[in-house]
């Protein structure tokens, strides 16, 4: 991750120098995995977002490494950000790193999944996605894979799935419309969850595939449903990368 995607949408433009370096420091601990910074990294920094820096970053520097309650940490070879400083900054920023990953993966997938419907379901999961509805991002992003294994099984696994079906639902199957999946509408017939087990059954799905697609309907259950638990972005997250790449980008249709 570069330092301009990590301050995306933070309007670093506005903070103290303090502020702005303490960042840098935890940029640099972070996401170059180096724990020991100069004034030369942090000068770098200001000058790779175009942001005017200190008159002398080392007096800065030197500053917040001194008194009782210290930020830095100077040793021999440069500073490094101090314990209760860091865990503060890991706390504000730590989720940031996926967060980006997660909008840029959404951003990029139109161009990788041919499908129109699919293509709809992905831009309103990013709506939602954007402007903190989780719970809807959690919905469309659930519709975004399973529309896509119902493609996948249309394509490539239609024989295997029709001759499963009723020997895992033989009275579902004897009183419904169709008795043979033909189209995307016949799988309408089914519950989500009887998909997921013909699927398994058939050996069209791995079964730890399997378990993350359960796992997932699950979740979607809760978002959709009115219901005392808390879903977040973190949740929101952790649901749209494995849903995304475990899904729509390994099962080719």
């Amino acid at each position: 991750m570069s330092l301009a995607e990590a301050v995306s949408g933070l309007r670093i433009a506005e903070w103290s120098h303090a502020d702005r370096i303490r960042f840098f420091a935890w940029f640099i601990y972070r996401n170059q995995g180096r724990e020991v910074f100069t004034s030369s990294d942090i000068a770098r920094c200001f000058h790779e977002l175009s942001l005017q820096k200190p008159s002398n970053i080392s007096a800065f520097l030197a500053q917040m490494s001194e008194g009782k309650a210290k930020q830095l940490l100077r040793g021999r070879d440069g500073y490094r950000l101090e314990m209760v400083q860091l865990e503060r900054l890991d706390s504000k920023f730590g989720a940031r790193s996926i967060t980006i990953e997660i909008t840029k993966l959404l951003e990029e997938l139109p161009n990788r999944v041919p499908n129109v419907a699919e293509r709809e379901f992905l831009k309103e999961a990013l709506i939602c996605y954007r402007h903190g509805a989780f719970r809807a991002a959690i919905v469309m992003s659930w519709n975004l894979a399973f529309d896509h294994l119902l493609h996948f099984v249309l394509k490539h696994h239609l024989s295997a799935f029709n001759s499963q079906w009723p020997k895992n639902f033989p009275k579902q199957n004897q009183k419904a419309r169709v008795q043979q999946i033909a189209t995307r509408d016949d799988f309408s017939e089914l519950k989500e969850s009887e998909v997921l087990t013909i699927c398994k059954s058939a050996a069209i799905i791995t079964p730890d595939l399997s378990r993350i697609l359960d796992e997932k309907l699950g979740k979607r259950n809760s978002a959709a449903h009115p219901s005392t638990v808390t879903i977040g972005q973190i949740q929101a997250e952790r649901v749209i990368d494995d849903l995304v790449n475990n899904v729509v980008l390994k099962l080719n249709v």
